[in-house]
């Protein structure tokens, strides 16, 4: 089973663990980007549900977070779709049940196909042919649905923890109240 963890809690990580946070997280990743997810009960680390948040959600995550699915190099095929048998488990309506499957490649990378009976899937706005390996290249988008997929290599989701832990702590001495 692939881990998914959210951005917020990997950005806390970040800032606690400094350069070891590379050490830990020396791998690929795909962010499925803003939203609101439904915790998954039973301790399930592989998915999440849309859901928008509302003050009766007690279980749902703020808007903004990002759901980060780490791709593990010891795996060689991972699926994506709103099926539960699905290394990650989108749980959009938009999302077919088997929507893509990630293969790593020879040289280390990723490549991305469509299955044949899915929804559309687009990569950087071009249509993905069912059947034929697409390779990714960091910051490339994957369109699933309503779903937008970014994918990282190790470096670029390392700057990104850095520039979103840079934010936050901007943010949080701006609200802050000032002597006068």
């Amino acid at each position: 089973m692939a881990r998914s963890l959210l951005l917020s809690l990997l950005v806390r990580q970040h800032l606690a663990l400094k350069e070891k946070f590379r050490a830990r997280y020396p791998h690929y990743w795909l962010v499925w980007e803003s939203g609101a997810w439904n915790v998954p009960e039973g301790g399930e680390q592989n998915h999440g549900a849309t859901r928008l948040p509302n003050d009766e959600l007690s279980d749902c995550l703020p808007a903004g977070d990002a759901m980060c699915f780490e791709l593990n190099p010891g795996k060689d095929l991972l699926e994506i779709g709103r099926a539960s048998h699905n290394a990650f488990v989108i749980n959009d309506a938009t999302v077919s049940r088997e929507h893509l499957v990630l293969r790593a490649r020879a040289d280390g990378g990723w490549a991305v196909e469509a299955r044949p009976q899915s929804g559309p899937a687009l990569l950087e706005g071009q249509r993905l042919t069912p059947g034929q390996l697409h390779p990714l290249e960091t910051g490339m988008h994957l369109q699933l649905g309503d779903v937008r997929l970014t994918f990282h290599d190790a470096d670029s989701f390392h700057q990104r923890m850095a520039d979103t832990a840079q934010l936050m702590l901007a943010n949080q001495r701006g609200g802050q109240s000032r002597p006068a």
